[in-house]
């Protein structure tokens, strides 16, 4: 699986090389043409959260859509030149009602939340017209097996830091790590080398993420768990090229900064790992200490 013989300059040289493909690669799609077009289209979209994206991902289920795309409210896809067909039913988000509150003590005016409506967004294969849709580049599952051993090796590591390992249905995500209940999850409908993959990226953040607010940082988080994943990997003789360079170009917004300076934290976590398979101490627990992300 992992051949122990390479030495730990060899190892090191080795990741700095994969890391460098990497960034190269997210700098490439971050200057594509595609990409551009994605980007100042999605601009002009309503940013969901985390539970709409959920809502809306389970909407899309029920009636057996495999993908949703963007989704936009009716005057935002008239806006974009495009409208909602006739008889479409749309989907539902819940939209927050402010309220303009004025401060005593400043005389100033401010925005308050007061409560939450649900209002109704329709997918782009419901609309009709001239406007185009450009996407951006999506990461693609892997396929087949895995490398020999690497689940267990990885299964392992994640135990040795206390938390239970599961496979179980998950949608949309491929994978999820609670600090609450300590639980790794890999979605039981991945194949084997997608599995690996992502118990790969889930163990990035048991490592590395306890102690951050994930929440103020999730792009970051993002880009280098999946560095992690995409290193690891590359050492264990499994290429995630396909799923780790444009999702980590997602999350980084195509800002090859973001990637660079996820690359010290992720390089080091890698080594690690790959170190800890090969028969070395588990990385060192300092990992879930880190200030920020």
């Amino acid at each position: 699986m992992v051949k122990a013989s390479y030495s730990p300059a060899e190892r090191k040289a080795r990741l700095e090389s994969a890391q460098a493909e990497l960034a190269a690669a997210v700098g490439a799609i971050a200057t594509s043409e595609e990409w551009r077009a994605f980007l100042e289209f999605a601009r002009r979209l309503h940013s969901y959260s985390a539970q709409n994206r959920m809502w809306l991902f389970q909407q899309a289920m029920v009636r057996g859509w495999d993908d949703l795309g963007h989704v936009a409210g009716f005057r935002t896809w008239l806006a974009l030149g495009r409208f909602v067909r006739r008889g479409e039913h749309g989907l539902k988000v819940l939209a927050p009602c402010k309220v303009k509150v004025l401060d005593e003590r400043t005389g100033e005016e401010t925005w308050r939340l007061r409560c939450f409506t649900v209002e109704t967004v329709f997918a782009a294969s419901q609309t009709d017209g001239d406007g185009e849709i450009p996407e951006r580049p999506r990461p693609e599952l892997l396929r087949g097996q895995g490398p020999a051993g690497a689940w267990a090796a990885l299964a392992d590591l994640v135990a040795a830091y206390g938390f239970t390992l599961e496979r179980g249905e998950l949608h949309p995500a491929n994978g999820q790590t609670s600090f609450t209940t300590k639980v790794v999850t890999v979605a039981d409908r991945l194949e084997e080398a997608a599995a690996v993959k992502t118990l790969a990226h889930e163990l990035a953040h048991v490592l590395m993420h306890q102690q951050v607010d994930y929440g103020a940082n999730r792009e970051r988080c993002e880009c280098e768990a999946e560095s992690v994943a995409f290193l690891v990997c590359s050492e264990l003789g499994l290429a995630t090229d396909g799923y780790s360079f444009p999702y980590v170009a997602t999350w980084a917004a195509g800002d090859t900064k973001m990637v660079t300076a996820a690359a010290e934290r992720a390089l080091a976590c890698a080594g690690e790992v790959i170190a800890a398979i090969d028969g070395a101490p588990a990385p060192v627990a300092a990992w879930t200490s880190a200030p920020e992300c």
